[in-house]
């Protein structure tokens, strides 16, 4: 929560005064949609087990459903929130990059399906299924999935995107930022964020 709060807040102090709400809803969508997807499809693409499962993608407990009579669910429960907080943060790496320059409904879009996609190749490297498990890679805190997909999916986003409106109406002086406060602010919750996530 704490790193979804500092983006929220790093991001927001980067844009024009008028869009810093936008911005904040946006990293909401990102825990609540990303979250949906992947509760719906990227856990049992990340993590799933079953017999049809390849190298390539795990199949196996879509729409995890926690049933107490199940002793095992409790670790898959554990497993499960800790995995939410890597796939949703993706999509709020993201979010920085595209700040004003995409709608809102777009961009709930974009949420949903970009969690599913960080969790194809998260599970290649995390799930036992997994092919580059499966040859030795070994992934110090989501260093490969997390900022390979996220940082890839920015960049994708913010080639098609092109730059925000009226960055280049006068010149290329840096736009002025909206809410330095904030963007101190979310840097060290951020920060503080990042250190738990990564411990």
């Amino acid at each position: 929560v704490t790193r979804q709060t500092g983006l929220a807040l790093l991001q927001s102090g980067f844009v024009d005064q008028k869009n810093e709400v936008d911005v904040m809803i946006r990293n909401i969508v990102d825990k609540f949609l990303g979250g949906f997807s992947y509760w719906l499809f990227g856990f049992a693409f990340m993590l799933g087990k079953s017999k049809l499962q390849n190298p390539f993608i795990g199949l196996g407990r879509f729409a995890v459903d926690v049933s107490v009579q199940d002793s095992l669910m409790g670790q898959v429960l554990v497993v499960f929130l800790f995995e939410l907080a890597f796939s949703t943060i993706v999509t709020s790496i993201v979010g920085g990059a595209i700040a004003e320059r995409c709608n809102f409904k777009a961009y709930c879009l974009f949420s949903f399906l970009n969690t599913i996609v960080y969790c194809i190749p998260a599970g290649w490297v995390w799930g036992e299924h997994g092919f580059l498990n499966k040859l030795g890679v070994v992934d110090i805190a989501g260093s490969g999935p997390v900022h390979v997909i996220g940082g890839s999916s920015a960049f994708a986003s913010a080639v098609m995107l092109g730059p925000r409106l009226g960055r280049y109406a006068h010149g290329t002086d840096p736009l002025p930022m909206g809410n330095p406060v904030n963007a101190c602010m979310g840097l060290f919750v951020l920060w503080w964020g990042w250190l738990a996530f990564n411990s």
